[in-house]
């Protein structure tokens, strides 16, 4: 079955103009449920169809797989809050702490997509750049960077001296993932983040039964 979110069988339960992410819509099908912003699939619950082939799935499985217990994550980025999820469910101690730009997100995670199920997750409300830069408290094991603006990497967070930052906010042995979409220009950001990580791993997850699996993400994960 093909995700089956805006076909005849499913319907929108809400919908809204967020004035920093544009058109916000959440559909459901069955007891299933997405996540779209400007257009792009953002976020699902876990039982939609085909979940377990979806980025979602696919990269909470990678990370998990590296991640050494890690006790303290950073997720710039929340959506509906899919990945933290399964990332509290792999490691059930796991303090996270999830900063994300739009309020208007936060509200719908929360009311849609059981954000505040979650365990020991902190929510900051918070431009993820003015977050990270500022930042001098305790450090984390995973800072994972998944923040789109509908479909667009924000640029600040393709400059060095971010990515520098984030390797400062790590403990040692500590992972930091970067996701990226294709299509972007990825040689430039994968040299940068060579340049910073003794060692940098890329891992792509083709976006299912959309042009024969070319498309899709790329993570790159770096040890510090």
């Amino acid at each position: 079955m093909s995700f089956p979110f805006g076909s005849k069988n499913s319907r929108i339960i809400y919908s809204v103009v967020s004035p920093i992410s544009g058109e916000i819509k959440v559909w459901e099908y069955q007891n299933s449920r997405a996540l779209y912003v400007g257009g792009y699939l953002q976020s699902a619950t876990s039982g939609a169809p085909e979940f377990e082939k979806r980025y979602w799935a696919k990269a909470a499985q990678e990370i998990g797989s590296r991640a050494k217990r890690p006790k303290r994550a950073l997720v710039i980025g929340v959506g509906g809050g899919t990945v933290l999820h399964l990332l509290s469910q792999k490691f059930p101690d796991l303090k996270i702490v999830g900063v994300e730009l739009d309020p208007e997100i936060i509200n719908v995670a929360r009311k849609f997509f059981g954000l505040d199920e979650i365990a020991n997750l902190t929510v900051v409300v918070e431009d993820g750049a003015k977050y990270v830069g500022g930042y001098q408290k305790d450090k984390f094991d995973l800072v994972f960077i998944d923040a789109y603006l509908g479909g667009d990497y924000p640029s600040y967070f393709e400059e060095e001296k971010f990515v520098q930052k984030i390797k400062a906010m790590l403990n040692p042995g500590g992972l930091a993932v970067f996701n990226r979409t294709s299509g972007s220009n990825l040689d430039n950001f994968r040299k940068m983040l060579e340049r910073n990580f003794a060692r940098i791993e890329k891992v792509k997850i083709p976006l299912p039964g959309f042009l024969g699996g070319l498309a899709g993400n790329f993570l790159y994960l770096g040890r510090k």
